[in-house]
């Protein structure tokens, strides 16, 4: 009998021992508890996970884990559930320190006690969370992006690429209609805005060619009378596998700033009629002056050579003033003729008409004359232009004293390599400021209180820059080198037509 007894004992603990082998080798950590919540039983894993460096065998669960576990807490009455009622439990616990991880707790009544089963869920919660908190800002962000779809300034829809019909689009897309958008949710693009050339569009980013800032103008199936601008962009919009399955639109309208533009242009073209007859006035009355002029000095000289040469240039001035009528019948278009002439005859004719001027205010001339190739150009124009600078020269140096520099000499225009001349005039006036140099070819702008039109240099630049040929003015109000200095290059083939 006593071998019976001994061989079941033996075979008891052999099964205990495969069953603590069993027990260890899970992942869960498993605890028995006696009636009285004494530990009976440790896995490894509970020892490690709960219990490590330390022996607890015999311990009591509430004396090993304190107030700060189960004080106050519902997990006991979990425990209690299974020991006293028999009933199954499972719950979801957070220990703090020293172990800091939660844990599900599984419980299960035993005749002796209850077993306890646990597994660390820490980094499961912290996954759900972050799980969790991803789908929050997913769904913040997606209320964000409504909201911006729905509030945006400018129109925005999405179409299909079959047959361009709208799958969706935001209230101002809808306003360009006057409907709701659920009025047109399905219908098709051509139906709601026949517009010639926007189905071309639209096939054009079918086959992956982006549409931007495309000025876009035509009228809508709901309001065919009204002719309207949108300025509009379209991109395809790309599935995973790279394939393009929606167009989406955003499309701004502009009707009402290109009807004020039309407006602002008409109004330009009215002050345009305006400069123009201030410029013809302008450009009549230079050789108008020089008439009275020579003139004035044919009266008063018998020397009948000197007296022909007046009336003469007399004649030139007053073509020039027939030029400028026809010119002014034709829009003011330039003469198909221009001819060659050197600098120093541009000069010498502007000269002449300024002979009494000068005489009378006593302001010396020096010339220096350095280039004496032929330029080819309009010379009307020209002499125009040096009859301006003249005019404005002689005006700065009011009082009498001053000297008048005309200069000319081969230069090359370094910005394209061309040759050229310059053609200088220079005062020893009273100078200008910097803001006064900054507005200078500005038109209507005059130093000249209402003496002065505003027009003579904005001409003088326009003529210039039909010449090819280029402008430049540097001005001084220092005492020691007062005075503006005015250079103008000219390329020798000035006018090619």
């Amino acid at each position: 009998m006593s071998d019976t007894f001994s061989d079941l004992d033996r075979r008891d603990d052999v099964i205990r021992r495969q069953m603590a082998q069993v027990f260890d080798a899970t992942t869960d950590a498993i605890v028995f508890l006696d009636r009285n919540y004494n530990f009976i039983f440790l896995n490894r894993r509970a020892q490690e996970l709960l219990l490590p460096g330390g022996e607890v065998l015999g311990r009591n669960l509430f004396e090993r884990f304190p107030g700060v576990v189960y004080e106050n807490s519902p997990y006991v009455e979990n425990y209690r559930r299974s020991m006293d009622l028999g009933e199954r439990g499972e719950f979801e616990a957070y220990y703090p320190e020293p172990l800091n991880f939660w844990l599900r707790v599984q419980s299960y009544p035993t005749d002796d006690g209850i077993v306890l089963f646990f597994r660390d869920i820490t980094q499961e919660r912290a996954s759900k969370e972050e799980l969790q908190r991803k789908s929050e800002e997913a769904e913040r962000q997606h209320a964000e992006i409504e909201t911006l779809y729905q509030t945006a300034p400018i129109g925005l829809a999405l179409f299909d690429i079959k047959d361009y019909r709208y799958l969706r689009l935001n209230e101002r897309q809808a306003a360009f209609f006057g409907l709701k958008p659920e009025e047109i949710v399905g219908r098709t693009l051509t139906e709601m805005a026949p517009i010639e050339g926007l189905r071309d569009l639209f096939d054009q980013v079918r086959d992956g060619a982006p549409v931007i800032n495309y000025p876009l103008e035509g009228t809508l199936v709901t309001d065919p009378t009204v002719h309207r601008y949108w300025t509009v962009s379209y991109f395809p919009v790309y599935a995973l596998d790279g394939s393009i399955q929606d167009i989406t639109a955003a499309s701004l309208e502009i009707t009402q700033q290109k009807k004020a533009e039309q407006a602002l242009i008409q109004s330009e073209k009215l002050a345009a009629v305006g400069r123009l007859a201030s410029s013809i006035a302008h450009e009549i009355n230079n050789p108008l002056e020089a008439v009275t002029n020579l003139l004035y000095l044919a009266r008063h000289t018998a020397d009948i050579e000197e007296i022909q040469q007046y009336l003469q240039t007399a004649e030139i001035e007053l073509r020039r003033v027939s030029a400028i009528a026809s010119q002014t019948l034709r829009f003011h278009k330039q003469s198909t003729s221009p001819q060659a002439i050197t600098p120093e005859q541009l000069f010498e004719s502007v000269l002449s008409i300024y002979q009494g001027r000068i005489a009378n205010s006593g302001v010396r001339i020096n010339e220096r004359t350095r280039a004496r190739t032929p330029v080819r150009c309009f010379e009307g124009e020209i002499r125009q232009v040096l009859s301006n600078l003249v005019g404005n020269a002689l005006d700065a140096m009011v009082g009498g004293s001053g000297r008048l520099l005309l200069r000319t000499r081969l230069a090359t225009n370094w910005r394209n390599g061309e040759a050229g001349v310059v053609l200088t005039v220079a005062d020893t006036g009273m100078g200008m400021s910097d803001e006064t140099q900054a507005k200078l070819f500005n038109p209507f702008f005059t130093t000249k209180g209402i003496t002065g039109t505003g027009l003579g240099l904005w001409l003088s630049k326009e003529m210039i820059d039909r010449h090819r040929g280029v402008l430049r003015v540097r001005s001084s109000q220092s005492p020691k080198h007062r005075g503006s200095v005015f250079s103008i290059f000219l390329p020798f083939d000035a006018v090619l037509r």
